[in-house]
C-alpha cells in the first residue's frame, strides 16, 4: 500500500513538472507570436493579463463545491487527467486561431486567447496544493524545476526546430501527463492517444510545408500597422522571400514588386533595415555618398570601421565607399546574417568580403571584450520592437547608455569618432545628453563637451505645413573637432541638402551652443526639452522611454492587476484568519518578481545576449527556488529565531550582498568564455533562489496543518496576481530610479516576510 502511495506521488510530481514546462514554454511562445502581431508594450499588456488567469483558475477551484472533501486521491488524479487533456486542447485551439485568423484589431480577443491555459493550470495547481498541502515543498519543487527547464528548452527548440514544431511539442506535453496517469476513463485515453499520434505526425511534415505555414502568418501579413501589411495597403506588392522564427524574433526579407534596387529586412514585422543591390564593385557605391549616414565617413581616418547592428549591410556599404579596408560587422540577430548570406548574389556577398569580418554578438559586449581599436564606430537605427519576455527592457537600449558611449570612446583610435543615425528628434536629443554626460565622466568640461559633437539631419514635409526631422546624425569624437574638420563637414552637409543643427566652430547655434558658451548648466539643458531627456545609464537603460514620468500603459496594467488581486480576495471576505495569509503570499509574489527582473537585466551585458540571460539566469533562479521548496520542511530551514522566520531574511541578505558585489564579480570574470560566464551567473542567482523558494511551500504547509486547506486555491491566485504587480513595480522603479533601487525594494519585501512567524 505504501509503495502504491509513493508511486502516485511520483506520478503527480512528474505531472506537475511536465505541465509547468509546457505552460512556461507556452508563455514564451505566446510572447514571440504576439510580438509579430502587436507592438512590445501591448505584448506586455496581453501576457500580463494572461498570467492573471492563474488567479481566475484558483478562484474557480475554491468555488468548486465538489472539492470540499479532498481525501480521495483518485478524484484529484481524475481531475488532473481531464485537466491535462483540456489544457492540450486549449493549446491546440489557441495556436490554430492565432495562426489562421487575419489580423484582429482587438486586444480583448488576444487577451482571452492568451488567458485560457493559465486559467486551466491555475485550477489544477490550486487543487493539487490543496489536496497535498503537507508535501507542498515537493510540489513546489516540481513546479519550479519545470519552469526552469522550460526556460532553457524553449530557447533551444525555437532556435533549432522553429515555431511550428515547437508549438506542436507544447501541445503534446500535457497529453503525456494524461497518458501516464492511472485512470478508468478508457475513452479519454483513446482520444488522448489519437490526438498524440496526430500531433506527432505534424512533427514530420515536409520542410517546405512547415516553412509555408510559418511564413504565411496571416495576423502579421494582414496587419497594416506592420511593415508587410502597410506595403500591401500602399500597393508595393511585397513578397516574403526569406523567413525565420527563433527565440530572438521573427525575421523576414521582403521583395518589393517593381523595385529591384532594395529588399527590406524586418524584425518582428516592424523594425526595418534595407538590403541594397550591390555588384561587388566599390566604384558603384557613389550613390550612397548622398546620405546623412555616409557623412561621418568623410572626416578623419576610416581605415578600420566597426558597424554595430549591421542588419542588411548598409553601414558596411558606407564603410566600403569610404575606403575602409578593415570592417568589423556585429549583429545580434543571427537570422539577419543568414538572410543576407542566402541572398549574397543580390547584395554582393557583403558579409563575406575579404575586408569584412562578421560577428553574431551583442555590439556592446563585443566592444567590451575586443582588443581592437577603430577609426569609426557606426550605429544606424539600432533598435527592434522585439519583446524578450514580460517586463524586460529592449536589449538594444544598452547600446545607447552613458557607459556604452564611454566603452565606444575607449575603443577608438586617436581622433576617432562614433556616429549614430537616430530615428527622430527625440532620439537625437537623448543621444546628445547621454554623449555629453559620457564626455563629462571622462574629464571633459561642460563648455568643451560640445566641441566633441556634431549634429545634422534632413528636413521633410510632414504635411499641414509642418516639417519633420529625418535620419538625424550625431557624431561624437574622442578629440575636439578642429576648424578644418568642421569646415569640411559643414560643406558636405550642404552638398547633400541636409541641415546642420550644431557644428563646432562653423555653425554654433541653438541650445547646444548655449551650453558651450556657459549660458546653461547641464541640468538646465536637460530640463529645457518637453520630453524625458536625461542621460540613460546601464542602471536604467530605458532609452526609448521619452515620456516624463511612468508610461501610462504600465500604470493601467498596475491598476488592473491590483483590482484583480482585490477581486480574488472577495470570496474570503467572511473567512476568519485569511487576511494574514493573503498578505504573506501576496508579498512573496511581489518580492520574487522584484528580484528576478533586475537580476536578469543585470546579467544581459555580462553574458552578451538577452536570450542567454533570460534562459540560463531565470532557469538557475527557478531551479534554486525549487531546491529551496524541497528543503523547506527540513527542521534546519523552518527555524524561527524569536519572532523572525529566518529563510527570507537569509534571502534578503544574500541579495543585498550580490547587489554590491556583482560589479566586482563581472569585472574579475570578464575574460571568461561564455560557458564559464553562464556557470558564474547560475551560481550567483541559485544561492538566493534557494532561500527565496522556502517561504511559499512553508506557507502552504502551515495552512494545511491549521486545517485551512480550503483557502489554499485563493492564496495560489493571490501569489500569481501579485507577481504581475511585482513585475510592474520593478519596471516602474527601474525606470524612475534604477535596477539597484528595484532590487533593494525586493530586499525590503523579503525582510518583511521574515516577520511572518505564523500566518
Amino acid at each position: 500500500m505504501q509503495n502504491k502511495k509513493s508511486d502516485i506521488h511520483i506520478i503527480i510530481l512528474f505531472s506537475m513538472l511536465a505541465i509547468s514546462i509546457s505552460l512556461f514554454m507556452y508563455q514564451v511562445t505566446l510572447t514571440r507570436l504576439y510580438s509579430a502581431i502587436l507592438f512590445y508594450h501591448y505584448v506586455f499588456l496581453v501576457t500580463s493579463f494572461a498570467i492573471l488567469g492563474v488567479g481566475i483558475g484558483s478562484v474557480l477551484a475554491y468555488k468548486d463545491k465538489r472539492w470540499k472533501s479532498i481525501a480521495d486521491s483518485e478524484k484529484v488524479i481524475t481531475k488532473l487527467e481531464k485537466g491535462s487533456f483540456v489544457l492540450s486542447c486549449g493549446f491546440i485551439s489557441i495556436f490554430v486561431l492565432i495562426y489562421v485568423q487575419p489580423f484582429i484589431d482587438s486586444l480583448i480577443i488576444y487577451i482571452v486567447l492568451g488567458i485560457i491555459p493559465f486559467v486551466i493550470s491555475g485550477y489544477l495547481y490550486a487543487i493539487l496544493f490543496r489536496a497535498w498541502a503537507t508535501v507542498s515543498g515537493k510540489l513546489y519543487f516540481a513546479d519550479l524545476i519545470g519552469a526552469g527547464l522550460g526556460s532553457i528548452i524553449i530557447v533551444l527548440l525555437l532556435d533549432n526546430i522553429g515555431m511550428l514544431r515547437t508549438v506542436v511539442l507544447i501541445c503534446i506535453l500535457p497529453l503525456i501527463v494524461m497518458l501516464i496517469l492511472p485512470s478508468t476513463y478508457k475513452k479519454l485515453k483513446i482520444a488522448g492517444c489519437l490526438l498524440s499520434v496526430a500531433l506527432t505526425l505534424c512533427l514530420f511534415l515536409p520542410i517546405a510545408a512547415i516553412h509555408r505555414v510559418e511564413t504565411n502568418f496571416y495576423a502579421l501579413l494582414n496587419n497594416s500597422g506592420k511593415t508587410y501589411g502597410d506595403m500591401q495597403r500602399t500597393g508595393l506588392e511585397p513578397e516574403i522571400v526569406f523567413s525565420r522564427w527563433d527565440s530572438f524574433a521573427r525575421t523576414d526579407l521582403i521583395r518589393l514588386g517593381g523595385i529591384h534596387e532594395v529588399k527590406i529586412l524586418t524584425i518582428d514585422g516592424a523594425a526595418n533595415a534595407p538590403m541594397y543591390v550591390f555588384d561587388g564593385d566599390t566604384e558603384s557605391l557613389y550613390v550612397f555618398k548622398a546620405n546623412t549616414g555616409y557623412i561621418p565617413f568623410i572626416i578623419g581616418e576610416n581605415q578600420s570601421s566597426l558597424i554595430i547592428g549591421a542588419g542588411g549591410g548598409r553601414g558596411i556599404l558606407y564603410a566600403l565607399a569610404a575606403g575602409s579596408t578593415n570592417i568589423v560587422a556585429v549583429e545580434i540577430n543571427p537570422a539577419s546574417i543568414e538572410a543576407a548570406r542566402e541572398f549574397g548574389d543580390f547584395n554582393g556577398h557583403i558579409f563575406d568580403r575579404p575586408e569584412v569580418r562578421t560577428y553574431i554578438q551583442d555590439g556592446r559586449s563585443f566592444v567590451r571584450t575586443t582588443k581592437e581599436h577603430f577609426d569609426i564606430i557606426f550605429l544606424s537605427l539600432v533598435v527592434t520592437n522585439t519583446a524578450h519576455g514580460v517586463g524586460f527592457a529592449l536589449s538594444e537600449n544598452y547600446i545607447h547608455t552613458v557607459e556604452a558611449i564611454e566603452d565606444y570612446l575607449d575603443a577608438l583610435n586617436y581622433n576617432g569618432k562614433i556616429a549614430f543615425v537616430a530615428h527622430d528628434q527625440n532620439s537625437l536629443v537623448r543621444l546628445t545628453t547621454t554623449s555629453i554626460q559620457a564626455l563629462l565622466n571622462r574629464g571633459v568640461s561642460l563648455e568643451n563637451a560640445p566641441k566633441h559633437l556634431a549634429l545634422f539631419y534632413y528636413v521633410a514635409d510632414a504635411g499641414g505645413g509642418s516639417a519633420q526631422m529625418i535620419a538625424p546624425v550625431i557624431i561624437v569624437k574622442n578629440e575636439p573637432f578642429s576648424v578644418d574638420t568642421s569646415t569640411i563637414l559643414l560643406e558636405e552637409i550642404f552638398n547633400i541638402d541636409a541641415t546642420p543643427a550644431y557644428i563646432p566652430h562653423v555653425h554654433e547655434v541653438g541650445i547646444v551652443a548655449q551650453v558651450q558658451r556657459g549660458e546653461l548648466s547641464f541640468e538646465q539643458f536637460v530640463d529645457s526639452f518637453n520630453m524625458r531627456a536625461e542621460p540613460v545609464t546601464d542602471n536604467s537603460p530605458y532609452f526609448f522611454n521619452f515620456d516624463r514620468g511612468v508610461p501610462s500603459v504600465l500604470m493601467q496594467i498596475l491598476a488592473f492587476s491590483l483590482i484583480g488581486s482585490f477581486l480574488l480576495l472577495i470570496p474570503l471576505a467572511k473567512k476568519k484568519r485569511s487576511l494574514k495569509p493573503s498578505i504573506y503570499f501576496g508579498l512573496l509574489g511581489m518580492g520574487f518578481m522584484m528580484v528576478q527582473i533586475p537580476f536578469i537585466q543585470m546579467f544581459i551585458l555580462y553574458l552578451g545576449h538577452p536570450a542567454l540571460a533570460f534562459s540560463y539566469v531565470l532557469a538557475a533562479m527557478l531551479i534554486g527556488c525549487g531546491i529551496g521548496g524541497f528543503l523547506s520542511q527540513r527542521k534546519l530551514f523552518k527555524k524561527i529565531v524569536g519572532r523572525i522566520y529566518v529563510a527570507p531574511i537569509l534571502a534578503a541578505t544574500v541579495i543585498f550582498v550580490l547587489l554590491f558585489s556583482l560589479s566586482f564579480i563581472f569585472q574579475m570574470t570578464s575574460g571568461f568564455d561564455t560557458t564559464l560566464k553562464v556557470i558564474v551567473a547560475a551560481v550567483a542567482v541559485v544561492i538566493p533562489g534557494i532561500f527565496m523558494g522556502m517561504p511559499f511551500p512553508r506557507g502552504m504547509a502551515l495552512l494545511g496543518a491549521s486545517e485551512r486547506n480550503d483557502i489554499i486555491p485563493v492564496m495560489w491566485g493571490v501569489n500569481g496576481t501579485l507577481s504581475v504587480v511585482g513585475s510592474l513595480l520593478s519596471i516602474i522603479l527601474s525606470m524612475s530610479f534604477g535596477f539597484d533601487i528595484a532590487l533593494l525594494a525586493g530586499v525590503v519585501i523579503y525582510i518583511g516576510i521574515g516577520f511572518f512567524r505564523e500566518i
